[in-house]
């Protein structure tokens, strides 16, 4: 037993059927109908959508059989998915070396006969096949074939469409969770919707809105009540917003502050337009955000040290109050520049350089400080405490660096002016005696945190220790060390600190050693404390606030983008980048109109400058998009605008969703229900839909209709006991007790009653389902059988007279083989010549047995040397058959006896639609002609001899005329009283032989003629003989608009038997037209030159050439041909080369494939 192969691409074929879903699914209506169609088409008893996968092979629809796998190994599906371009047909699996031993043949289901048909995906994996199986040998049609090819195409295509319906049924559940996150959105950062009818005056609020006032939910909502929330400061405001919007269409986004049921003060987004006879708007809760804005701009601009904000380039972003007007210049000096460039820095190149190298290390993450001194107002210089610090993201990367410089120019000149500016400020001060633990802080100090000093009496360096959470403790110790060891010239830290009434606070201490021992220990330190716990808790909201959003945009399952008012990219999120397969740094350089469809970007524009414009504040379309590579992307968009605190249009932001799929698959669902309808209406078999219970018909297509002689009115009238003869009760009893077991009926054949009366054949096969409402329904495949019965019985009898006929041709051996050269035909005249009976060669034996082993071992080492591989054994006999060349040959045959005999072999292929399925051998026996060559080789001896030769040539080749003309007689007498044999190709191929046999006898006889007979050269005038070929072929040339160009000179002579000359122009002409080159302007040029030794004749044409490498050896050899054209019978060189010869000259040859060939003549002067 053949065990299948895998292919190369065993695990893409395995990924694509796990994709498709279908192993282990129930039976499906739509899989068993194709089966049943199968099974009818075929007229088998089994039928099968078999799936291939690692280990078995499973049944996703069976007609006929029970089990629903086989193991693969067993499998003959897994040997046709080996070869899917073609159907794998097993005509007889029995006979077959490959499956006789198969365990499906040796036992149940005992397949005989097979036909897989690969189903292949659109990506050109084959998965399986749609199979037909019986136990009885069988053949396919064309019309079959290509039927059986259209239903495994529509199976496949079912496959597609299942598993496109279940990606939707995904592609829904993804886009409902995407509308889940979006009102999670809206829900997190408290947005709410209301809706006002202009026509009832009823307003609806979304529960987010009655959360906004604290209002109960459902409590009644009027135009008057709900403005008079607002701050009385802004109802005015929004009274004319609202008035602007009923009345002119103007869309209205304000920030306002609104008073609550229970007077809670709130600031909100308040926003509205108009849509039809409603206005529709949102309301968010900014309250939080507007603080932590207020709260940030306030302690950023009144403190009194330098701060600002930097980005990782250098450029200052902001700088508060204080450093403005300490230098006497405005933001705009300063704001947008490189910080080593601005003001303050310019006092020398060294103090720029120091900056800059400083920043770079901050960027790094280091915190910088140190003493420098700077510009103020009217380039005054001060000494300033700078400090560079580093800001980190989530994932502890540097994002921004912030400046801060505390002028110490006090305290370098004069430490009791500094502690006295110490004690006026807000700050509180500390000083350490480091060596005796002894402490001094101010009052401030202790208000800090909740306490008097009297409070925290006695105060050390431990009243300082219990404050602090005991994790800043830790890493507040670890600072002041490095300051210690001089690893740092500041201290400086952050720490929480317990209040009095229990919180915990932020402080900032800042630090410096001022004065140290002897032996290098720190003795004296001061310091100051800040309370910066609004400053944390404002920088806490704050990243709190860019995380939500930074968290929503970059996981958002939807794309999500910033735009700039230009359309172009400012931001955009991954999802987005997969969606249109650009890459982040690609997006960033176009605009969303650069890979808009034209179609869609007009309303798109339309839509963004009414958000410009103010006539409306968020909009949504489905829109196209130009994927990377060229395809449409098919998408839902939203866009709603960012605007800062005056009302300016920041930038868009869209939120994009990808319905590709969901868009192809309307498409496809479409486009499957339209080849479904037209399946059904085109359908080449009648089909039926037939109530289980009654028969009655409910639905049938135009091709069942054909026969019948109803119309689809009359015949929906009928059931199916209307119509089915009595006599066939018992079967469709049969088919209704296999409806009921296995849900379906096999095929079976029966008479139908037309309405005329009369009966014709059909065959038929059905499957019962389930409709809608549960009622049980028949489909039934119903196939008008009248031709093929008629063709059968025809088939019968031409096969029984064409048998008789290759019975009675006793004089010609026809022997035809199998592809791999098993005998399958002997005729008797073969029995006759070689002894052997049909019994003893057909299925048995090949042609190798009745060759001579010597010959067979020479033209084997022939043909390996010309092709440049080894060819032995059959192939030797039709492997340039298989090039396309018949060959017609001499060969020596061996008879039962082991007597040589002489024959002339033809070889033909056998075809069926255009494939070879066989080989055709016709030989005849040319032991006489043999003996013609035997005489001729005697004809130098005596010239006695030689007409002795002449007499017997003239006999051989009379006897043979009569001999072949008698066998072509024989066909002709047999065709004209059998005419239909001519519709059977070895009919035609006798014939074809009969025909060569009598050319082959006529072209012996001239080859006899030109080798025999002595002619006396004369002169003979070549330009005057080529015009007379001319005006021979002058329609021949006509027809063929070729060009003859005659460039002898009118009086050139050669010498030479005038007829021959005359034969061999012709045979040059005739040639050049025949072997023409259809691509060109095709010609002949003939011309002449003289030489001492020769005069030559050139026949230079432009056709198709002639391979020189490859039959330059056999060149004008007897019956070799070099191309198919029509009427090539091989002989006309080879009596050209023997008539020059006999005129003491030679032929010489020059060709080239495709560009043309040149002969030369030499003869005598």
């Amino acid at each position: 037993m053949m065990i299948p192969p895998t292919p190369s691409y065993e695990n893409e074929r395995l990924n694509e059927l796990k994709s498709l879903q279908l192993i282990g699914l129930d039976e499906q209506d739509e899989f068993d109908m194709i089966t049943s169609m199968a099974a009818t088409i075929c007229g088998t008893k089994i039928s099968l959508i078999s799936l291939i996968t690692e280990d078995k092979q499973w049944f996703l629809s069976r007609q006929g059989l029970e089990v629903k796998e086989t193991p693969r190994e067993i499998s003959l599906c897994a040997h046709a998915i080996l070869t899917p371009e073609e159907p794998f047909l097993i005509e007889n699996a029995r006979e077959d070396e490959r499956f006789y031993d198969n365990p499906l043949v040796v036992d149940a289901p005992n397949l005989v006969f097979y036909a897989g048909f690969p189903l292949i995906t659109k990506n050109g994996y084959p998965i399986g096949t749609l199979c037909a199986i019986d136990d009885n040998p069988k053949s396919l049609s064309k019309v079959q074939i290509k039927k059986l090819k259209n239903l495994s195409s529509l199976c496949v295509k079912l496959f597609e469409y299942r598993k496109n319906l279940l990606e939707r049924e995904e592609l829904l559940h993804q886009i409902d969770t995407k509308n889940h996150l979006l009102e999670e959105t809206q829900r997190v950062n408290k947005i709410g919707v209301w809706e006002y009818d202009l026509t009832s005056g009823k307003i609806v609020w979304s529960d987010i809105v009655y959360q906004i006032h604290e209002l109960p939910y459902e409590t009644a909502i009027t135009v008057e009540n709900g403005i008079q929330f607002y701050h009385r400061d802004y109802v005015e405001e929004i009274e004319k917003a609202v008035a602007n919007c009923i009345q002119h269409d103007i869309p209205y986004q304000l920030e306002c502050i609104l008073i609550t049921t229970k007077g809670n003060q709130r600031w909100v987004k308040a926003t509205g337009r108009k849509v039809g006879e409603k206005l529709i708007g949102s309301f968010q809760d900014i309250t939080e955000l507007k603080n932590n804005e207020l709260k940030f701009k306030a302690i950023f601009n009144s403190t009194f040290t330098f701060i600002g904000f930097l980005n990782l380039d250098g450029i200052l972003l902001e700088a508060n109050d204080t450093a403005i007007t300490m230098a006497g210049i405005t933001h705009e000096d300063v704001i947008g520049k490189y910080f080593w460039d601005c003001y303050w820095w310019q006092i020398s190149e060294n103090t720029k350089e120091e900056l800059k190298a400083n920043f770079f290390e901050a960027v790094k993450g280091k915190v910088i400080e140190y003493e420098v001194v700077v510009w103020v107002k009217d380039k005054t210089p001060i000494t300033i405490l700078f400090t560079l610090k580093p800001i980190f993201d989530e994932n502890g990367e540097v994002v921004f660096v912030i400046p801060e410089g505390r002028p110490i120019q006090e305290i370098v000149d004069n430490n009791r002016r500094y502690k006295s500016v110490l004690d006026g400020t807000n700050a509180g001060t500390w000083e350490w005696n480091i060596e005796s633990g002894a402490v001094v802080f101010n009052e401030r100090w202790a208000a800090i945190a909740g306490y008097t000093l009297e409070e925290l009496a006695p105060i050390s360096i431990d009243t300082w220790h219990k404050l602090v959470h005991p994790q800043d403790l830790i890493n507040s110790k670890k600072r002041l060390s490095d300051c210690f060891q001089h690893k740092i010239d500041f201290y400086e830290f952050e720490a929480r600190v317990q209040h009095k009434n229990g919180d915990w606070i932020w402080v900032l201490d800042r630090g410096k050693v001022f004065e140290w021992t002897n032996e290098g220990a720190p003795l004296l330190m001061y310091g100051t404390r800040q309370d910066i716990t609004i400053k944390k808790q404002n920088e806490l909201a704050l990243k709190v606030s860019e995380e939500a959003f930074r968290g929503n945009f970059e996981s958002a399952g939807i794309g999500m983008a910033l735009v700039g008012l230009n359309g172009n990219w400012l931001k955009v999120n991954r999802e987005l980048c997969n969606i249109l397969g650009y890459s982040e740094d690609e997006l960033l350089k176009r605009t969303f109109q650069d890979i808009t469809h034209p179609d869609d970007l007009q309303k798109d524009l339309i839509y963004l400058n009414e958000l410009i414009e103010g006539k409306r504040d968020h909009y949504q379309m489905e829109k196209r998009y130009f994927h990377k590579e060229g395809h449409i992307v098919y998408i839902i968009l939203a866009v709603s605008m960012v605007k800062d605190t005056e009302g300016t249009i920041l930038h868009f932001i869209s939120q994009i969703i990808d319905i590709s799929k969901r868009k192809k698959q309307e498409f496809e669902i479409a486009y499957q229900q339209d080849l479904l309808n037209t399946f059904y209406k085109l359908s080449p078999i009648g089909i039926a839909l037939m109530d289980y219970e009654t028969g009655n018909f409910i639905d049938v297509n135009e091709k069942l209709l054909e026969p019948s002689g109803y119309t689809k009115i009359q015949f929906l009238l009928l059931n199916n006991q209307d119509i089915t003869p009595p006599e066939y009760q018992v079967v469709d009893a049969k088919a209704k007790t296999e409806l009921d077991s296995k849900g379906s009926y096999q095929l079976y054949e029966k008479e139908l009653i037309r309405k005329d009366g009369t009966r014709y054949p059909v065959a038929l096969q059905g499957v019962c389902v389930n409709d809608v409402h549960g009622n049980k329904r028949i489909w039934s495949i119903i196939r008008d059988i009248s031709t093929e019965k008629e063709a059968e019985r025809k088939l019968k009898e031409a096969l029984s007279n064409f048998q008789a006929v290759l019975d009675a041709s006793t004089q010609v051996s026809i022997i035809a083989t199998d592809t791999l050269g098993q005998i399958t035909f002997f005729n008797s005249g073969a029995e006759k010549l070689l002894g052997y009976s049909a019994e003893e060669m057909i299925n048995l034996q090949t042609p190798l047995i009745i060759h001579k082993e010597e010959e067979v071992k020479k033209e084997s080492k022939r043909l390996s040397l010309n092709y440049k591989k080894q060819i032995n054994g059959f192939e030797v006999f039709v492997h340039e058959v298989n090039l396309g060349m018949p060959i017609t040959k001499e060969w020596t045959y061996i008879d039962k006896d082991k007597n040589e005999i002489p024959v002339l072999l033809s070889v033909n292929a056998i075809t069926t639609d255009h494939e070879i399925v066989g080989y055709l051998g016709i030989a005849t026996d040319i032991t006489i002609i043999k003996k013609v060559d035997e005489i001729q080789s005697l004809l130098n001896i005596t010239e006695e001899q030689n007409n002795r030769l002449k007499n017997f040539a003239q006999i051989v080749s009379h006897n043979l005329r009569s001999h072949s003309g008698g066998i072509s007689g024989i066909i002709e007498l047999l065709r004209l009283e059998l005419p239909h044999l001519d519709n059977y190709e070895q009919f035609d191929l006798l014939k074809q032989g009969a025909k060569s046999l009598v050319q082959t006898v006529d072209d012996l006889a001239d080859i006899v003629k030109v080798n025999l007979t002595k002619h006396q050269l004369c002169p003979v005038n070549l330009y005057t003989l080529i015009e007379k070929n001319r005006n021979s072929l002058l329609l021949q040339l006509k027809q063929s608009d070729f060009q003859l160009i005659n460039e002898v000179d009118e009086n050139f002579e050669v010498q030479g038997v005038p007829v021959y000359v005359d034969s061999i122009v012709l045979n040059f002409i005739t040639n050049a037209i025949k072997y023409r080159d259809y691509e060109k302007k095709a010609y002949l040029k003939i011309k002449t030159e003289t030489t001492p030794q020769f005069k030559i004749i050139s026949f230079e044409d432009n056709g198709v050439g002639i391979d020189l490498n490859r039959f330059g050896d056999k060149l004008f050899g007897m019956y070799k041909k070099f191309h198919n054209r029509e009427d090539s019978r091989g002989i006309g060189l080879f009596i050209t080369k023997n008539q020059i010869e006999s005129m003491g000259g030679k032929i010489e040859v020059e060709s080239e494939v495709n560009q043309g060939t040149t002969f030369k003549i030499f003869l005598k002067p």
